[in-house]
């Protein structure tokens, strides 16, 4: 698995100090099974590019942001969805997103 994705179960976020962070994390998933190729993109409340992470094979991603509204967007090999979100300070959001193609 690649250092830039996780979930419950995944890299863990013991060592990690998020009490001035808040994590958005999840999967991607087609069909019955984690997507294994694609991105997630971060896109902020007014729709602008923030960030960009490869999934992991487990379908796994994680970014760590500010609070407020947020956008992520699933990226695989002929589709892509749209799911928001809201980040906390101090929380950590599991987001599963599942991409129909």
């Amino acid at each position: 698995m690649s250092g830039c994705g996780a979930v419950v179960g995944g890299v863990s976020l013991d060592n990690v100090d998020i009490s001035n962070q808040a994590v958005i994390q999840g999967v991607i998933s087609s069909g019955n099974a984690p997507a294994s190729v694609g991105y997630a993109r971060l896109l902020d409340r007014n729709d602008e590019f923030v960030a960009e992470v490869p999934i992991s094979k487990q379908g796994e991603f994680r970014f760590f942001t500010v609070a407020g509204d947020w956008t992520v967007v699933a990226l695989v090999p002929g589709a892509n969805s749209r799911t928001q979100v809201q980040a906390t300070i101090g929380k950590v959001l599991d987001v599963d997103i599942s991409i129909t193609k």
